[in-house]
């Protein structure tokens, strides 16, 4: 049985999203070699004078320079003076955020001409001491970019050892840091890199280990921008039933907030596999985002006063982080198969392979999973995962037309395609995004509505969305 998508992508309004990479490795400041290799958000509330950050191991010097960039104030500190930074802050006045910042520092406030209007002087013993000037730091310099953990490794036993992963931990020198026992699979954390690569030669010559591999970076993407206009309606009605009946979507991405409205009943009980949560400046997450474009998705198929039996079960794997890793992304696909998802959407990825998620996508597919993953927004044809595992599709972004977006990866992996812009409302806002995350999430919401729709399982659903919204490169037959 087929539905029919009026005008391929027309009726979905036109809006923006940025499928975003970020990494600071570690760092060399102006006063010595004081490293970090941490994570750091902040928001600045312009109007209220507020501040609100998620901040781990990051210098001093580097998180004074994100904030001379977002209030325009010139920074001054006193040479030699420098720290690292772990704070978690929430819509927070200058006077309360400032000294958690700092530490011991002292700080003072004195007249300037820059375009915030203050020159903010940072000193251990005087303020006149504070004669250093600080950078302002824009954005991309600190965001976490994609990759291996350089100090971890994940390691998968073969069936029947007799080594322990206590044992293997113990003899390598490393800290067990995570298990998946159904899997025979643990992660290692060790001091060094170094210690790292030792322990993945000596691993080669362990007869009772299957496949040693990276835990791979995976940072967050972009959550889009308030704009004008209206955000796109969702007629959706949630139809009762047995839990059973229900056609469950694993949204593997940051934590939803609330969507208050109508919208909130299509979400099942949120599930985390990560610690803390995201700072809450006002604005949408990234899975809030994704979590509506399941629904226009859906809409396109149910829109009738029916109802739908699709629900969104939220998986956060990122917590406060802004970076989720392979193992945790693994760690929520296993989480959401258990509470009976089918179609799995992972608006996420990088240039990566892991071996071990690739088994587990498979895995999935072979009990009758649908697995749809977004190709990124870098321009090429290379490849990118895990829209590139074998078990997924993967999901680019094109215009009303068919025509690619400029920013789309449409290697090999990408056969399937949504559209790239769309719109939303969180918070009285209308919000623009646009990029492969939205195109993939709107292309899993579109595959549950037809399978409420029509009966049909994730197998069926698949084969039908490569008629329904299949990728046809621009010169293709």
């Amino acid at each position: 049985m087929s539905t029919a998508i009026p005008n391929r992508f027309g009726s979905i309004r036109r809006w923006g999203f940025f499928f975003a990479f970020g990494l600071a490795a570690s760092v060399s400041v102006f006063s010595g070699d004081l490293r970090g290799s941490g994570s750091m958000q902040i928001r600045w509330n312009s109007e209220a004078s507020q501040l609100s950050a998620s901040i781990e191991r990051v210098p001093l010097s580097r998180v004074l320079g994100r904030v001379a960039r977002l209030t325009g104030w010139k920074v001054l500190i006193e040479p030699g003076s420098d720290r690292l930074v772990s704070v978690v802050l929430t819509n927070q006045p200058t006077g309360v955020w400032l000294p958690r910042v700092l530490g011991d520092f002292s700080f003072a406030f004195v007249p300037g001409s820059t375009a915030g209007g203050r020159t903010l002087r940072i000193y251990r013993t005087q303020a006149e001491a504070a004669t250093d000037t600080i950078a302002p730091l824009e954005e991309e310099e600190y965001q976490i970019r994609p990759g291996p953990i350089p100090n971890e490794l994940i390691v998968r036993f073969k069936p029947g050892a007799k080594l322990t992963p206590e044992e293997l931990a113990k003899r390598l020198g490393a800290k067990l840091v995570g298990r998946l026992d159904d899997l025979n699979t643990y992660r290692l954390r060790f001091e060094t890199a170094a210690d790292a690569t030792a322990a993945r030669e000596q691993l080669r010559g362990i007869s009772e280990i299957a496949g040693v591999e990276s835990n791979v970076r995976l940072p967050i993407p972009e959550a889009g921008a308030a704009g004008a206009g209206n955000g796109a309606s969702i007629s959706l009605r949630a139809r009762g039933g047995s839990e059973k009946d229900q056609v469950v979507v694993a949204l593997i991405d940051t934590a939803v907030q609330p969507l208050g409205n109508s919208l909130e009943s299509f979400l099942l009980s949120r599930v985390s596999v990560a610690d803390g949560t995201p700072v809450n400046d006002g604005s949408p997450t990234h899975g809030t985002v994704m979590s509506q474009n399941i629904l226009q998705g859906v809409s396109q198929i149910e829109a009738s006063g029916d109802g739908t039996k699709v629900r969104i079960l939220p998986v956060d794997v990122y917590g406060s982080e802004p970076a989720t890793t392979t193992w945790n992304v693994i760690r929520g696909l296993e989480a959401a198969a258990a509470k009976g998802a089918t179609v799995f959407n992972l608006s996420l990825g990088g240039t990566e392979d892991s071996p071990l998620l690739d088994s587990v996508i498979a895995s999935i597919r072979a009990q009758g999973g649908l697995v749809l993953a977004a190709t990124g927004n870098s321009p090429g044809t290379f490849l990118t995962y895990p829209a590139a595992s074998p078990g997924a599709l993967g999901v680019t972004a094109v215009d009303a037309s068919g025509i690619p977006a400029d920013y789309a990866n449409t290697g090999p992996q990408a056969r399937l395609a949504g559209p790239g812009s769309t719109l939303i409302q969180y918070g009285g806002q209308t919000w623009l995004t646009k990029g492969t995350s939205g195109a993939t999430a709107w292309v899993s919401g579109l595959a549950a509505g037809w399978m409420s729709k029509t009966g049909s399982g994730s197998i069926q659903a698949g084969q039908w969305l490569q008629v329904a919204v299949p990728f046809k490169p621009p010169g293709s037959p």
